[in-house]
């Protein structure tokens, strides 16, 4: 890598850069389901999490198998998935997150009223723009993020509407996304050109 090339706050890793292991993250992020989205590379450089977790290789390839299952294989309805990790995304202002999950919000259904309500924490806006599930699954995620704790009347209207595996679903996928969020956020991932933050922060 040429001195001084560098994304945010980390070194810039292109393919010509990479050792064994951090090609092998390369190959399964760009061979797999994620590569489709336009702005994945961006520069020569995995946008997201991915430049950061290149330079972990073998825990990169960790979290990108998780967060995969979790966003492909996933047993919660797609606008349930993207309104946790929107949650998520707004209550850690990680600009990169929820411009990206805005995107693919949209493409899932999930209305611009709904975005912008979990964007600015309107709890009453997205109960009017999502269904009981959506909302029993956004306050336990907002209750985790603030506090760390869920109360026991959230957690059992989330599990009384979609079951144990659901609810254990939504925090796992509430924890993953947190972890994403802090890797942006610590490593200053700058949003594609043209983009505007949301929350006004640097990435």
């Amino acid at each position: 890598m040429t001195e001084g090339q560098r994304v945010g706050r980390l070194g810039a890793l292109r393919v010509g850069d990479l050792d064994a292991e951090q090609a092998a993250l390369w190959d399964s992020v760009m061979d797999g389901p994620r590569g489709a989205a336009p702005w994945m590379v961006n520069d020569g450089v995995l946008a997201g999490p991915f430049n950061a977790w290149l330079h972990i290789p073998e825990v990169g390839r960790a979290l990108a198998a998780a967060g995969e299952v979790l966003r492909f294989s996933s047993g919660l309805p797609a606008v349930v998935r993207e309104l946790v990790i929107l949650t998520v995304g707004a209550h850690w202002r990680s600009e990169f997150e929820f411009w990206a999950h805005s995107g693919i919000g949209r493409r899932e259904g999930m209305a611009d009223e709904l975005i912008e309500a979990i964007a600015v924490g309107n709890r009453d806006a997205v109960v009017a723009h999502s269904d009981a599930f959506g909302t029993a699954a956004y306050d336990v995620v907002r209750a985790l993020v603030a506090t760390g704790h869920v109360e026991e009347t959230l957690m059992a209207a989330l599990q009384g509407l979609a079951g144990d595996a659901v609810a254990v679903e939504v925090v796992a996928l509430a924890g993953y996304y947190s972890c994403v969020s802090f890797t942006l956020n610590a490593f200053a991932v700058h949003l594609p050109d043209g983009v505007a933050p949301r929350f006004g922060n640097i990435s």
